[in-house]
């Protein structure tokens, strides 16, 4: 009963933190704040929630015991009722709080430096209870609610195990390609043409770009840094982009999915490194690599094969697979038509072009 009080005690003082349906984070907030959320309706039994003294975040049905005398799902009938208990809520808040200062000011404690009060809503209460609300880097708490602010999927990349996991088909990986293709593809061209200007100019203002008249050496200078640009662009933005913490290229991040390892943890950078590198594999077959996606275990293409990787829905292995969806998205089909018609329009390209050709 003791230990029943001390963790309610506890909780009355500590700062609270929830997630909304759309991710975002809202906090920090005192134990009236969210007990006032609670009588309106606003959180949930499956709400996130965390609060000092957590390693990660819980649905709010967990924790709802420890700010609310009996805890319900329903709004209540009367707002003026959910005002009311806001209010005595609030005054058992500061009442505890100042119980906390008081104890900590004790014969006991002489030696103790007392706590700074913020002026903060609920920073008062955290720091009459003498808690700590900045976690340093490295340390358990470096994932907790009062890190920087980090996207969506970083927020989930604590690895759940035991969940049913979505696997990306091949028409959302299709969709991801071409987006990144696109990019890489832009990228490429830039940096290139700004290359070539500078080798022209370089080789022009030498020697009286005599080197320029061999067809030769032309072919291959411009060989060079074409194949060494683009493959230095592709490997920076493949292994940098599914390494890092969002787990996953632009391309992917648009429709929804991420790369991560067989046990569905994020790739280290030598991990994306390989599997980019692989993939060279899947074109080498024609793209038949590419296509094994479509038939697969798991959906897997060649270059994962290789790499031990797979590409799964953003919210696999995380602690809200229920998020998880089979379908195509917006995204994706518009993704998907676009690059469809363009494709169109280039094979109708060559097509009349061969045709005027043979005339």
């Amino acid at each position: 009963m003791c230990a029943d009080l001390t963790r309610q005690t506890d909780a009355a003082m500590a700062q609270w933190y929830y997630s909304d349906e759309e991710r975002n984070r809202h906090g920090p907030l005192d134990a009236a704040a969210m007990a006032a959320l609670h009588d309106r309706g606003e959180l949930g039994p499956d709400t996130l929630v965390w609060r000092d003294g957590l390693d990660q975040w819980r649905p709010w049905r967990e924790l709802a015991a420890e700010l609310v005398a009996a805890p319900g799902f329903a709004p209540l009938a009367d707002p003026a009722h959910a005002e009311q208990a806001s209010a005595e809520r609030t005054a058992a808040a500061v009442a505890a709080a100042q119980a906390g200062a008081e104890a900590r000011h004790s014969p006991a404690d002489a030696g103790l430096a007392p706590a700074t009060d913020t002026g903060l809503p609920g920073d008062a209460a955290a720091a009459a209870a003498g808690t700590s609300t900045a976690p340093t880097a490295g340390a358990p708490g470096a994932d907790s609610p009062y890190a920087a602010p980090r996207a969506a999927v970083a927020e989930n990349s604590q690895v759940v195990q035991g969940q049913p996991v979505v696997a990306a088909g091949f028409w959302r990986r299709l969709a991801a390609y071409l987006i990144d293709s696109t990019l890489v593809g832009t990228l490429y061209y830039a940096v290139a043409t700004v290359l070539f200007i500078g080798v022209f100019m370089v080789g022009i203002a030498g020697d009286s770009g005599r080197w320029l008249e061999s067809g030769a050496t032309l072919s291959a200078v411009v060989t060079a840094i074409s194949t060494l640009s683009y493959v230095l662009i592709s490997a920076c933005y493949y292994a940098g982009m599914e390494s890092s913490s969002m787990q996953a290229t632009l391309g992917k991040l648009a429709v929804g999915i991420k790369v991560v390892d067989a046990d569905g943890a994020r790739l280290s950078r030598g991990r994306a490194l390989a599997r980019w590198a692989a993939s060279i594999a899947s074109w080498l077959t024609l793209a038949v690599g590419f296509l094994m996606a479509a038939f697969t275990e798991r959906k897997r293409a060649l270059h994962d094969l290789l790499a031990r990787t797979q590409v799964v829905d953003r919210w696999a292995y995380t602690a809200r697979p229920e998020l998880q969806r089979d379908e195509l998205g917006v995204v994706t089909w518009v993704v998907l038509v676009l690059g469809g018609l363009i494709w169109l329009g280039v094979i109708g390209f060559i097509v009349g072009a061969l045709a005027l050709g043979l005339r």
